[in-house]
């Protein structure tokens, strides 16, 4: 800050006027994490010319009803010339066991919110990641310059 304008006003530019709003802001009123997580899913509109997997089948939905708890979710998602099956182990660890069709070595990211995790799948188009815990994901295949093929919708597990 600099010297104080006639009033007894301090004479602030722009940028530290900016500054010290933002900060009055954040201490009166957080922003929820939710609302950072929707701006960061938001962001991912960058690369709307990749190919989006849609949803085509979820366990989740097919299961009303049945009372055990132990039944592991599947989930496939289907992009022209490619399907990704997906199940979640729920046990001892939490993982996202999935697989390629047709089956191909590729690149698989993980997306979940601000961690990425990266694999590459076997011979068989299989790849397999720990969740840590519940929340928004999406799976990204990479093709082999590193640029998006398909990915999937955010799908909460």
């Amino acid at each position: 800050m600099n010297s104080s304008a006639p009033g007894g006003v301090p004479d602030m530019t722009d940028d530290d006027l900016l500054a010290t709003l933002g900060q009055a802001l954040a201490a009166a009123d957080p922003m929820p994490d939710h609302v950072a997580a929707g701006a960061r899913a938001a962001f991912t509109w960058r690369t709307i010319d990749a190919e989006l997997a849609e949803l085509v089948f979820d366990s989740a939905n097919e299961l009303a009803g049945v009372r055990s708890e132990d039944v592991n979710r599947q989930v496939t998602f289907q992009a022209p010339g490619v399907e990704i099956e997906v199940m979640v182990i729920d046990d001892s660890t939490r993982r996202l066991v999935g697989q390629l069709i047709p089956p191909a070595e590729m690149d698989v990211e993980l997306v979940a919110g601000d961690v990425v995790t990266s694999q590459r799948t076997d011979h068989l188009g299989r790849f397999t990641f720990d969740l840590a815990e519940p929340g928004p994901v999406r799976l990204v295949v990479l093709g082999a310059d590193g640029e998006i093929l398909v990915q999937t919708e955010w799908v909460l597990f």
